[in-house]
């Protein structure tokens, strides 16, 4: 299980310098770069959509808030992002991102082929949840050219967080302690877990979180679930939640269980995250039953159960016991031989 982050992109996504210079971004090109180098690569194309905006949002600061974008990658020389919308509404978007040369997505197939000179070899990165019908066209219009897939060696690239993005990612462990605290608060006053969640997410965004999103049991000791269609109804001993908090387009999250008393189920859940804790370093396999995603732009980057170096996890364990599930986990940023703890569940 996971916390989906909203496709709803809320709060302000426009490129702040101050918050993630220019300096930041040529070194995540020249990264890029290198390895399509490696590759053969002349091109590379990079998807992004309100839903799946991590690699395009990673290399360009570019949110794709309207559809589908695209940025063409040139090996040397500038950048174009393609956007999702009007020729009015460019300037908006060119808001959103360091590249200069923003434009409308239009006839996206006919543009790419037009950006590509003759035996260039073509790369993609994030195609996976391209519209099939985009993704057909661009084939036939670069054809008899392939389209190779980076996915793999660039996601690995992007996973390894730059001192810049980690002080991201530690602001948002912050709002992540906040609104746990506040959730915790809620329900240990006997507040509903519609009012709980509610405090959690007010108290987030009142630190300053960019974004925050709580799901919540509604049973004693239920599994996190959306409390989109749920009541108020006052959850009893024990209760869990899944918060995730966003700090400048970088995500923290964690599971969390409210309980009078240890029990058996929380105790073994503690336990098998301090055991993970303690013998992560780059590259190990977790333990079964302890799951990790790796988070930055997103909640779920990957890889699941390996554990990368530079890398920064939320690691999730849980435990059932008498028909109820408790959840233990932390946020850690993994080095080679060890770990630095970002966030544990402290309530």
């Amino acid at each position: 299980m996971q916390i989906q982050e909203t496709t709803l992109l809320t709060g302000p996504y426009d490129w702040d310098g101050r918050v993630l210079p220019q300096s930041e971004f040529d070194e995540r090109l020249e990264r890029v770069r290198a390895q399509m180098a490696k590759a053969g690569v002349n091109v590379l194309l990079v998807h992004g959509d309100p839903g799946h905006y991590n690699a395009l949002a990673w290399l360009t600061n570019f949110t794709p808030k309207n559809g589908t974008g695209l940025a063409l990658v040139p090996r040397e020389g500038p950048l174009r992002i393609l956007s999702s919308g009007t020729p009015k509404m460019m300037d908006a978007a060119k808001r959103l991102t360091w590249v200069e040369d923003v434009r409308p997505l239009g006839n996206a197939p006919k543009t790419v082929a037009e950006f590509v000179s003759d035996g260039d070899v073509l790369a993609t990165w994030a195609f996976g949840t391209l519209p099939q019908a985009l993704y057909t066209g661009i084939a036939r219009a670069v054809a008899p050219r392939a389209l190779l897939s980076l996915d793999e060696v660039l996601d690995a690239a992007r996973w390894r967080k730059s001192p810049c993005e980690l002080d991201l990612i530690r602001g948002a462990a912050r709002f992540l302690t906040v609104a746990s605290d506040a959730f915790a608060a809620s329900v240990r006053a006997g507040k509903g877990v519609r009012s709980a969640a509610l405090a959690a997410e007010r108290a987030a965004i009142a630190a300053g979180a960019q974004d925050a999103r709580v799901m919540a049991s509604l049973s004693p000791g239920g599994v996190p679930l959306p409390l989109d269609a749920a009541g108020d109804e006052r959850v009893l001993d024990p209760a869990n939640a899944g918060i995730a908090v966003q700090n400048h387009g970088y995500w923290a999250s964690g599971y969390l269980t409210i309980a009078r008393s240890s029990g058996a189920a929380l105790a073994r859940a503690r336990d098998a995250l301090a055991a993970a804790l303690a013998a992560a370093r780059g590259g190990v396999h977790l333990p079964q039953g302890v799951v990790a995603n790796a988070i930055g732009l997103s909640l779920d980057e990957g890889p699941g159960a390996l554990l990368l170096a530079g890398a920064v996890y939320a690691v999730t364990s849980s435990a059932t016991e008498g028909g109820q599930t408790a959840y233990a986990s932390a946020l850690v940023a993994v080095r080679e031989g060890g770990c630095d703890e970002l966030w544990r569940q402290k309530v």
